[in-house]
Formats: structure tokens, sequence, C-alpha cells
């Protein structure tokens, strides 16, 4: 299900409207072209948006600098492969029409050889296996079928190979969101419930035959007309055996202001998921430790996400840890892939003042910074800007040293820093640029990061 991602109207989405006078829509903003200011190596690719265009910065190479991808429609990053060697990316042709959407693109790591991989609107956004050739994804079909004669989404499974796209799978069935297993060969498919079944969670191999299937509860009274409907955001633990996920209900409207948060023993079936929050269906508010212990997640309810959201923290059990604090609003938790004990998100001062006032020179998180909390649960800012900014979107490097972030000095505006392991603070890309989402989510999010590691 795609979202929209306007703060400036609950029901239209991003992708038709162009914040007429804002800094996106400005002359203004679409003139200042980014540059890089950090000429130091940083061992990172940085894919970034600025002006709704998709630009590479490879950060290892001191001298080189931000290079354009794109230069019409509007772009959505997708993710890097696990290898670092390509960029997943949504294209929107002609993004000011209503009827136009996402269609899927890769480019290599250096910018060159783009190609358009599916020509059909992607449903959501794809995903990598862990082997950085294979990847899956949906898209709207282009056929009717079934009782209500309706368009089901097509299920691809596929392969790169260079340039080339082999195909493992293409297969129209019913599904709201799927999950690659760690091993890479096995996904975990999200069923939504109907009369008389329930949400149900089916393990695949890649040519779609089914292993198991998990019932997440019973069959729904369809009847009522509002009922839970489909479990999304499926985020696996790195070891496989759990999976955490948000439950939709039937209503668009009342999905928007928080579902039930769960999670999910798939090595005890047998047990029922364990309810433990309530949160808004982003699974960028999702993050598991690397020794799958523990599940960092933000609890809230309410669309706005600028107020009453929490960092919570479960444990593989489902036991709760509230790790939030009065007054201030918190997103993006963020576990880097080795170390265990520094869980990074970011955390400001709760502010819902731009509701009805927006204007995209104001900061709409004030004063908000990167945080970082230890195993003893102690919680400290971990950057320092000066006033008049904010910082967003963490980034930590697998061992937890260093970390690029976003840099606001507006609501549309800022610039992406690392802070390095001695901890200074530098600005290595001037000028990016993007929407700040749905009642302020900033999802999606301005900046892909791949951390380069030596061999």
């Amino acid at each position: 299900m795609r979202k929209c991602v306007s703060i400036l109207s609950g029901i239209v989405c991003a992708a038709v409207v162009l914040f007429a006078g804002s800094g996106i829509g400005s002359a203004a903003e679409q003139i200042q072209t980014p540059e890089r200011i950090f000429e130091a190596s940083v061992p990172a690719r940085v894919a970034f948006t600025s002006n709704a265009q998709l630009w590479l910065l490879d950060g290892s190479d001191p001298k080189a600098k931000p290079k354009q991808i794109t230069t019409t429609g509007a772009v959505e990053i997708a993710g890097w492969s696990p290898d670092g060697k390509w960029l997943f990316y949504l294209h929107n042709q002609n993004p000011a029409d209503a009827s136009s959407g996402n269609v899927l693109w890769a480019v290599k790591a250096d910018g060159s050889g783009a190609f358009q991989v599916d020509p059909r609107r992607v449903l959501e956004k794809p995903k990598w296996a862990s082997d950085a050739k294979t990847f899956a994804y949906m898209v709207q079909s282009t056929q009717t079928g079934g009782p209500d004669n309706a368009y089901s989404p097509e299920f691809v499974v596929a392969r790169l190979d260079g340039e080339r796209v082999q195909k493992l799978l293409e297969q129209r069935r019913e599904i709201e969101d799927f999950a690659w297993l760690p091993d890479g060969k096995r996904l975990l498919v999200s069923v939504p419930a109907a009369k008389g079944r329930p949400i149900t969670l089916e393990l695949t191999d890649l040519a779609g035959k089914k292993l198991a299937a998990y019932a997440l509860g019973g069959p729904p009274n369809v009847e009522e007309g509002i009922y839970p409907y489909s479990a999304e955001g499926l985020t696996l633990s790195p070891d496989g055996k759990r999976v955490a996920y948000y439950v939709r209900v039937s209503s668009g409207s009342l999905s928007a202001d928080g579902v039930s948060i769960q999670l999910f023993d798939l090595t005890k079936p047998d047990r029922k998921p364990v309810v433990i929050g309530v949160g808004l269906a982003y699974p960028e508010w999702f993050s598991w430790s690397p020794d799958s212990s523990r599940l960092a997640f933000i609890d809230g309810s309410g669309r706005i996400a600028t107020e009453n959201k929490h960092l919570t923290l479960a444990d593989k059990d489902g036991k709760i840890v509230h790790a939030g604090q009065p007054g201030k609003v918190d997103a993006l938790p963020r576990w880097p892939e080795k170390a265990v004990d520094s869980l990074y998100f970011a955390r400001g001062f709760e502010n819902a003042k731009w509701l009805g006032n927006y204007d995209p020179k104001q900061l709409l998180i004030p004063g908000q910074r990167i945080w970082m909390r230890d195993t003893q649960g102690r919680a400290l800012p971990v950057t320092k800007g000066p006033e008049g900014t904010a910082d967003t979107y963490p980034h930590p490097s697998p061992d937890g040293k260093q970390l690029i972030f976003v840099r606001l000095d507006g609501a549309e505006h800022g610039s992406v820093y690392v802070r390095t392991t001695d901890g200074q603070e530098k600005e290595l890309v001037r000028h990016v640029t993007g929407d700040p989402g749905y009642y302020a989510n900033y999802l999606p999010e301005w900046v892909g990061v791949y951390w380069i590691q030596s061999e």
C-alpha cells in the first residue's frame, strides 16, 4: 500500500503536491547545486536527493564531487545492494500527474549504467537478498481477475547479472508485504485477512513454493467492516527467528493514527504473537540489535510524527523497556551492524505549532539531535549542532564509531554531515533537499548510505 506523504494535507499525496511557495517549489532552492565541503576521505558511498533528483557521492575519494544521476521527474532512494555495487531508486517521471507512479531503476555505485528494471508501477520498495544479487519487489498487475475482477499485485523475484535482470518468479497473488530470510533463499510473505482466513505469514522459496504458513490470530468478522487486515513492515531479526510487524486494519484513516505492533516467534508457531506497542506503520522505525536480542521501535499513537512518539525496546520474549523522555519525540532508531552497545536515534522537543502554519524555512523539530543509548540505558546526544538546526537520518558505521546524518537548517533543506572517529562534525555535502513527509515523518529518507568496509 503506497502511503501519502505530504504534510500540507492529510489526504493529498506529495507526488501531486509541489509545495507551492515552499523551498522545494521555489526557483531559489532549485538553483542551489549540491557541493562537497569536507574533502578528506570518508569510507562511505552516499546517495541523496536535491530538488527531487538523485545524486551520488563516493566519499572515500577525497577528490570526488557529487554526481547527478537523474534530471527529470522525482526520485525516491530505495536502497544499496549489500555489497554496495548497485543502488535501487524509484523514479516518477511526472509527479504532478496523480495517475503517474514510481518505476524501479538501478544504477552502479560510480553513477554509470543506470537502467529501468521494470516498466510497471512499483507498489513498495524492492528488497535485496543477502547475496547482493537476488532481489524482490511488487508491481501493479496490468490484468484483472478473481471474483471481484480486481487488479492483483504481481510478486517478482529476480537476479541482477551485470546489467541484465533474470526473473526467477513472477506471480500474481495476494500479498501486502514480504521480507527475506537471512539465507537469501527463502521469503516471508504477508497474506491479508479475508472471510474465513486470518492474517497469514507464508514461508516460500524462490520459486514461490509454500514451505510453511503461520496464522496470526483467527479469521476476521468481515461483516463488521473494520477488522485486522494485514501484517506490514515485516522486519526479521538477524538470526531469522523472530519477526516484528504492524497490524493494519481495514480502514486507512484509522491505520494512519497508529496500529498494533507485534512480535512473532517463527520457531514457536503455536504461540500467539506478542503485542508490544501501538505506533505508526513505518518499517524505518524498527531496528534489531546485531545479536537479535532486542528490538528498538517507536511507540505512540497519532499520525503527527512530532508529538507522542517515544523510543521503546523489546527483548526477544516481548518484555518492554520504555526509553523515551517527557516532552521529547523520537524517530529512526538505528543499531550499527556490528555494535550491540550503541543504539542511535533522533530526538528533539515535541512540536505541533507548525500544523496549519507551515513555513519551509522553519524547523519542525527545533533542536533535534542524534542520540546514542548504551547497554546500561544511558542516553546522550552525540551531535551538537548550532541553534537554528536539527539533525536527523542517523547512519552509523558498522562498528558504531562514525556517523553520517543530515543537518537541517529548514524544513526542506540541509547538509549531509559526518561525525568522525574523534567526534568532530564535518559538513560533507551542502544543499540536500527533500519532502518533510506525511505529518512530518521525514519519509522517504533523503539519504542512503553504504559504509565501505576494509576486506
